[in-house]
């Protein structure tokens, strides 16, 4: 399946409403984000550390105690970071909440100095909707 890539710098963001998002708590966290995992996709506390330790920090908007939507930064390199993970829960979507996760992100990446990246299917219409009303544009072409 072709890749395509995408690059936001602060020239070209684009501020959404983001009030309702939150930073996940490493200890605090766990329980709730486990659910919330792509259905397939092994998911333990060894697995949550790992992500932690590959450089992802999850943020999430949290209704009572359970997430609807999530995204993370992917810090790969020292000259960009990636917004990566985003997910919406099925009942939630069509709400702007994957705008605003990746609005959370995205600021918080351009905020520490660094060129954000994203990366989906060409065949994901909502993520790269999502991924250019936030200030994003395509880039070079992936595999």
């Amino acid at each position: 399946m072709q890749t395509l890539r995408f690059t936001c710098n602060k020239a070209t963001f684009v501020a959404h409403e983001c009030a309702a998002v939150r930073w996940l708590d490493w200890d605090a966290d766990f329980e709730m984000a486990q659910p919330f995992w792509p259905t397939g996709i092994p998911f333990d506390r060894q697995d949550w550390e790992e992500a932690r330790r590959a450089g992802y920090r999850y943020c999430a908007v949290v209704e009572g105690n359970r997430i609807v939507a999530m995204a993370a930064v992917y810090r790969f390199s020292d000259e960009a970071w990636m917004l990566a993970a985003v997910r919406t829960a099925e009942s939630h979507r069509c709400r702007g909440l994957g705008r605003q996760v990746s609005t959370f992100v995205t600021g918080h990446i351009l905020n520490s100095g660094r060129l954000a990246t994203c990366e989906t299917r060409a065949d994901n219409i909502p993520m790269i909707r999502t991924a250019e009303s936030v200030g994003f544009r395509r880039s070079e072409q992936g595999g």
